[in-house]
């Protein structure tokens, strides 16, 4: 059976050791009860593979690499983590666990699926059997690089019991974990549902044109949050939760990549190859030594050195039988002595863009090796090196010597196929800037795991290489991953005297806004930054943003001014819809309504199917009484909801955020109501109803039960979990409980589970300052 999603043949793996599978079966009858849940969770037909026979196992004489491409090609994996199963010497553990984390993160959706209430999860969905030992939990945290979260179907008493529940207990009310077979495998299904939901609304172009008859494919954008704050603005502000904002959209929201063709000033002119690479004649060295039994180096160096940096793929290396052929055209002899216009008539016959000469002299038992590095065109002088040693010694000192000549050409190229948007890359190491490279690449691809691998890695080839580790942290606050953050934040601060001046002064902001939490100095420091002359747009749309999550509306405004005006001299405009989106809200709430038509019009001539543009149009029409143009654009949001259907709970939550920020109280709680009414179980439906009724002030009350139970979920995921614990914070503090409010929204704050929250840093001055008036 296919999966539900074209190009994987499961949607569910099932892997477990064989030995936990016999006696009841234990194994056998939780696929069996899930294929049951299954069935009634979703409506088309959900394909498991399960391999209960012991002899129909994939087997060590097989091939295993096409066994698994058919068999683990698959949407979820589900391991039956139980005390043999974290076991590296298993065939589970090798063939299947680490096999499917490798081809996951490879595959095109990556290992982690953003859902459609919001949350982050994990293809991989363990269930546990067993309370495992610490051992065992090291060793799936560190494969799975994140923490363990898993649906536990164990029975614990306090006497020591430890073993799978059962489908029907004789004494249940002994299990410490108080919890049932069937709820467990409820939630189970429920998760899978998720997964999958979430998997096919983000699928790739690729799915979506199989899916869609070739249309145009769907970019599905998180709701935005309401941050208002009271204030009737009617501004769409996307949700800050560092304060480097620019990928907020870019990363977790629409997940596009914005890799602009830029102009060429500034990249070196060496480079002269169609595809990028530096071409390189290598001539023969002269013998300054007066030796002439020395005359085998004239050829062997340069020979040493074309075999070094032939093996460069950024490099096009010119080997030594065309060489000497060519210096036999030319009528030269073996060993005589290369004048400079011979070397570059050379280089000019071969078409190389750059050639090398050099020479050795003799010191006792030492050898000094000189060489040059030339461009072609202009006889400019490029690079130079030396290096002396032992004659004995001279394969060594010449693969010194090219070795940093090939650094220095790789990074050559390596800066001239970026951007750059990327920044300065502050490296040596070509290793290094090729994962920062890649890192920076998959980061704008949106996989955001695989970018933090390739950012340590990096790292860890050039521990001096600051920018890796802060788009290291980068990566992990996107991930909501707030530990990771502030450590990666803590390194590049460290290491930032090793930067230009004002990148130097963004890492400064990043430790102010996730180490320190500190509004005034993000203030401070992102009021340096708008005075750089830097040339990237997406530098200015993190200050933009920054400036906008600390309600600097004006200088926000001021920062997207300079996108446009780079957009102008590169003649691209920058292909990121929420750019167009906040741009136009900012100035929908400073009054400048021609301008965000101007914004929202060419929005939609980029991204015509992009729903939340014809949102943010539709929020001002209704803010503006329009009412000819609200209805249009309403009808056009109808549309492109029923297109990506939408469930009924979705579209009626996002009707409740644009009618609050509309200015439409009544309509929204209308819609919030509704949403739960369709789909009680709904945590994202429940948060936005409560989040509504607190800061709105219409039933703190009611909010504060809502936030109640969604903490009382114990499935609910961290991110919603950090949001209820602020949504409660916040309830409190409207409800004059300052104290309550003062110290959940500290410890909220100072246990990092978000990185950088402005909003909260401002609840939390305001409540001090209450608690120390003379009144209270």
């Amino acid at each position: 059976m296919a999966s539900i999603i074209p190009g994987y043949n499961y949607d569910i793996f099932i892997s477990y050791r064989q030995k936990d599978n016999k006696g009841d079966k234990w194994v056998s009858v939780f696929v069996e009860s899930l294929k049951t849940e299954l069935e009634a969770t979703f409506k088309e037909d959900v394909s498991i593979y399960f391999d209960e026979n012991p002899h129909d196992r994939l087997q060590e004489t097989y091939n295993v690499s096409k066994s698994l491409e058919s068999k683990l090609k698959c949407l979820i994996f589900i391991p039956i983590l139980s005390r043999t199963y974290c076991d590296p010497n298993s065939y589970a553990w090798q063939k299947e666990f680490l096999q499917f984390i490798s081809m996951a993160d490879s595959d095109q959706f990556g290992r982690e699926v953003k859902l459609l209430n919001e949350n982050v999860s994990s293809r991989i969905l363990p269930i546990r059997i067993h309370d495992l030992d610490q051992d065992d939990i090291k060793l799936f945290e560190k494969e799975t690089k994140s923490v363990i979260r898993t649906l536990d179907f164990v029975f614990k008493t306090s006497t020591g019991v430890n073993r799978p529940l059962l489908t029907h207990e004789d004494h249940p009310g002994d299990n410490l974990n108080k919890i049932f077979y069937r709820d467990q495998i409820n939630k189970t299904a429920n998760a899978i549902q998720e997964i999958i939901a979430g998997l096919i609304a983000f699928k790739p172009q690729a799915l979506k044109e199989e899916a869609a008859d070739n249309k145009q494919p769907l970019k599905i954008e998180e709701e935005k949050k309401e941050t208002a704050r009271g204030k009737n603005t009617g501004l769409s502000i996307p949700y800050k939760v560092s304060g480097i904002g620019i990928l907020a959209v870019l990363l977790v929201i629409v997940l596009v990549t914005v890799i602009p063709r830029i102009s060429k000033k500034g990249i070196p002119r060496i480079i002269k190859e169609p595809d990028g690479r530096i071409s390189i004649a290598v001539n023969n060295f002269d013998n300054n030594t007066n030796d002439t039994t020395l005359n085998w180096m004239r050829m062997g160096i340069p020979d040493l050195i074309r075999n070094n940096l032939a093996g460069s793929r950024e490099l096009l290396v010119q080997n030594s039988q065309t060489i000497n052929e060519l210096y036999a055209s030319m009528g030269m002899t073996r060993n005589a002595s290369i004048i400079p216009t011979q070397s570059r008539e050379a280089a000019i016959k071969l078409k190389a863009a750059t050639y090398i000469t050099g020479s050795f002299q003799k010191y006792g038992n030492n050898i000094l090796t000189l060489m040059k590095l030339i461009d072609t065109e202009n006889d400019e002088l490029l690079w130079t090196g030396q290096a002396e040693g032992y004659i004995d010694d001279i394969k060594n000192l010449t693969d010194s010597l090219s070795a940093r000549l090939r650094n220095y050409l790789e990074i050559s190229v390596l800066r001239k196929k970026s951007t750059p948007e990327y920044g300065d890359m502050n490296t040596s190491s070509p290793q290094a800037l090729r994962k920062y490279i890649e890192g920076m690449q998959l980061m704008m691809d949106g996989k955001l795991s695989m970018a933090t691998r390739s950012f340590s890695e990096s790292y860890s080839l050039d521990t001096t290489f600051t920018l890796a580790a802060f788009y290291n942290a980068y990566s992990y606050n996107f991930l909501f991953d707030g530990p990771s953050a502030f450590k990666w934040t803590q390194i590049a601060y460290k290491g930032r005297n090793r930067l230009p001046y004002y990148y130097k002064i963004w890492v400064q902001l990043w430790n102010a806004a996730i180490v320190t939490n500190n509004n005034d100095s993000v203030l401070y420091l992102n009021n340096i930054l708008a005075q750089s002359d830097i040339k990237s747009r997406l530098f200015w749309l993190d200050v933009g943003n920054t400036y906008t999550g600390l309600d600097q509306y004006q200088k926000a405004i001021s920062a997207f001014e300079k996108i446009e005006e780079l957009n102008s001299n590169w003649s691209e405009d920058l292909s990121l819809p929420n750019y167009y989106i906040t741009y136009g809200n900012l100035c929908h709430a400073t009054g400048n309504h021609e301008k965000e038509a101007q914004l929202y019009k060419k929005g939609i001539e980029l991204f015509p199917e992009n729903w939340s543009i014809v949102r943010t149009q539709a929020i001002c029409a209704l803010s503006r009484k329009d009412v000819k143009q609200s209805e249009g654009l309403l009808h056009r949001l109808s549309e492109l909801f029923d297109k990506y259907n939408f469930s009924k709970d979705l579209v009626e939550r996002i009707l409740g955020l644009l009618y609050n920020e509309a200015n439409s109280p009544d309509e929204a709680e209308k819609h919030f109501r509704r949403s739960v009414q369709l789909m009680p179980d709904s945590r994202a439906n429940k948060y936005r109803l409560a989040e509504f009724l607190i800061r709105s002030d219409r039933n703190i009350r009611e909010g504060m039960a809502l936030a109640d139970s969604l903490l009382a979920d114990s499935l609910l995921a961290i991110y919603n979990v950090n949001e209820a614990i602020k949504l409660k914070g916040f309830g409190y503090y409207k409800q004059g409980r300052y104290k309550e409010a003062l110290e959940i929204l500290q410890d909220y704050n100072q246990n990092k589970r978000i990185t950088w929250d402005p909003e909260v840093s401002t609840w939390i001055k305001n409540i001090q300052r209450a608690l120390n008036s003379p009144k209270l």
